[in-house]
């Protein structure tokens, strides 16, 4: 107490503090990154120093309207009519109707970069939707779904290195994140812990798809709308979805225009999306014969480097892959070739398809690693398999038009024989098996009358899938065993009869 004048009650002193800059009123983005937010707006834009400085999206917390209390006599009415059997009931207590979602009607489907929207209102409450739930299905995705994201050993951690600081900034990508774990938990053990189902998957998935829509409404695609896009594709391939997984790839070719390849390049988180994005597109454009959504080899800058690490998605078949998209389009292109054309043109595409094939058998892998390694060595058994699968596909393409069938029935043959050759090397359960899918298939169509080779596909294939839980695994053992129990090699026409797309990733 300090003393006051003569006369006067002593008077408290008024102590002072000193501010430290911490507002109530700081921005979403810095709460959620806990860190402290200047509240200082900018009047531009509307965003706080550390957004602008840090290149964030500045989210802000909406105004909230005010109700005005109803009075006690009304309330005691509105009782009296839901207590009345024959009334005509209002909407529960506490539920409110998205005026945006029931202007558009339940069953307007909006479409954005190739990603299909449900605007129809979702439900009071979506099981799984919970924040407990979302906890779980992050730490799923972090023990079991992102160490399957790669065919390099122990590599899923990169995979989440790129994806969860994007998604602790954008919850499209989180809820992309969620999609991908519900996807994959149903068929798990941890599913008995985790309950998922149909309607809280897509829920997630309608999120994702209506962040990204509106990035592009409001022209702020960024490297983030280009991972959604990847993970809802990649989500759906594991589902076993026959389909959509298609749908939203194109989506993501059409991101990856609208950002450009260079631009994406200028990052290591870029470069990583564009790789993801480049492996996809070519096995799909492989599987459904379509060239590939972007032409040429835009996933790197130099082009004929030395390979001194894995890829995450490509291992070392990096040289090898330079060439698919260029035998993809031509593969494209001579789809309507056979035996009855313009002699003169089917001369100059065999003699072009054979100038590719020679290309791809001949082409060195560039290796720069420690080929002593046993991961390295299972690495490049599996680029070589790759390497032959391919030639497999070209070959069999060129016998649609050529008149020497039989020379290259032979060369089909001997393609075979090296992917048993390289694939037995590369032992089960090991992270480099996932990267398979492809060679096994091709293996098991030109194993058609050899039932020893066609029993050892399905049951490496069988393995992969009791490992993964990758649904796309077992729809290409299904329709292999379509094509052996019928005689049959003849699969782009089995697909199109089924109207299925299957992934070879």
């Amino acid at each position: 107490m300090v003393p006051g004048p003569e006369g006067t009650p002593d008077r408290p002193i008024r102590r002072r503090f000193v501010a430290d800059g911490r507002v109530r009123s700081g921005c979403l983005t810095c709460k959620a990154r806990k860190k402290k937010c200047d509240g200082d707006m900018s009047s531009s834009d509307g965003r706080c120093k550390s957004c602008i400085r840090l290149g964030l999206i500045c989210e802000n917390a909406p105004l909230r309207r005010v109700a005005p209390r109803p009075s006690r006599r009304k309330s005691h009415s509105v009782d009296a009519q839901l207590a009345s059997p024959g009334s005509d009931s209002p909407s529960p207590a506490g539920s409110v109707q998205r005026q945006d979602d029931a202007t558009l009607g339940p069953d307007v489907l909006v479409q954005g970069a190739g990603i299909w929207v449900n605007r129809k209102p979702s439900p009071p409450s979506v099981p799984g939707s919970s924040e407990g739930m979302q906890r779980i299905l992050l730490r799923y995705f972090l023990d079991h779904v992102a160490p399957l994201c790669s065919i390099v050993e122990q590599d899923g951690g990169n995979f989440c290195s790129v994806l969860l600081p994007m998604a602790f900034v954008d919850k499209s990508l989180l809820h992309a994140l969620f999609a991908y774990a519900s996807a994959h938990c149903n068929d798990t053990e941890s599913s008995q812990a985790i309950k998922m189902t149909p309607e809280t998957h897509l829920e997630f998935e309608n999120q994702v798809a209506r962040g990204v829509a509106e990035s592009i409404a409001n022209q702020t695609v960024t490297e983030t709308t280009l991972a959604c896009a990847l993970v809802i594709s990649t989500a759906e391939v594991v589902r076993g979805e026959t389909s959509r997984w298609q749908v939203h790839l194109e989506g993501a070719g059409h991101l990856v225009h609208h950002i450009g390849a260079e631009k994406l390049l200028e990052t290591s988180d870029g470069t990583f999306l564009l790789r993801n994005f480049a492996y996809h597109d070519i096995m799909a454009a492989l599987s459904t014969s379509r060239r590939t959504l972007v032409d040429g080899v835009y996933w790197t800058r130099d082009i004929e480097g030395k390979v001194t690490s894995a890829d995450s998605f490509m291992g070392l078949t990096h040289h090898i892959l330079k060439h698919l998209p260029e035998m993809c389009s031509f593969i494209a292109d001579t789809q309507e070739l056979d035996l009855s054309s313009c002699t003169d043109r089917r001369s100059r595409a065999t003699l072009h398809a054979d100038d590719t094939a020679q290309i791809i058998r001949s082409q060195d892998l560039h290796l720069d690693v420690d080929s002593s390694n046993n991961y390295i060595k299972a690495l490049i058994n599996h680029a070589e398999a790759f390497r032959f699968a391919t030639l497999f596909l070209l070959y069999r393409h060129i016998l649609r038009f050529c008149d020497g069938a039989g020379v290259y029935k032979l060369r089909m043959a001997d393609c075979v024989r090296q992917i048993f050759r390289y694939v037995p090397q590369i032992p089960p359960n090991l992270f480099c098996e996932l990267g398979l899918l492809y060679p096994l298939f091709v293996a098991g169509i030109g194993s058609i009358d050899n039932e020893e080779s066609m029993k050892y596909v399905q049951e490496r294939l069988r393995s992969i899938e009791a490992w993964t839980k990758f649904k796309h695994v077992a729809r290409v053992r299904e329709l292999l065993q379509v094509l052996w129990d019928t005689g049959r090699t003849d699969w782009e026409d089995t697909l199109k009869a089924w109207n299925w797309h299957i992934s070879l990733a």
